[in-house]
């Protein structure tokens, strides 16, 4: 499936800063985001983000990959952030996806 991957260019900026600082707030949404279509879809993963930057000169990436066989902790980390950020309308429907989950059956559980 060829989609359009959200790509954040954040120059020198240390990326673990980033992602843990004001990158979390633009990341969150776009994870929760992939985590639905993933659901709807026959791929195991799919890339929700890609960060550029720059590391001692030279230029770098980092992926953000959601896998089905990880989706319930991913879901979790998004929850937190969630509650964390009084975002109460996300957590609505992360725990939707979170009971739907729970209630079916789907084929990468063990």
């Amino acid at each position: 499936m060829n989609k359009t991957v959200f790509t954040a260019h954040i120059g020198e900026t240390d990326v673990q800063e980033w992602t843990q600082g004001v990158g979390k707030q633009i990341l969150m949404p776009i994870l929760f985001k992939v985590v639905q279509e993933l659901l709807d879809s026959d791929e195991d993963e799919m890339t929700a983000a890609r960060i550029e930057f720059i590391l001692r000169g030279k230029p770098k990436a980092y992926d953000f990959v959601v896998k089905k066989d990880g989706i319930e902790d991913t879901l979790s980390k998004i929850m937190g952030w969630a509650i964390d950020e009084e975002e109460y309308e996300m957590c609505s429907e992360i725990k939707k996806v979170q009971e739907r989950l729970y209630n079916e059956d789907f084929s990468y559980r063990g």
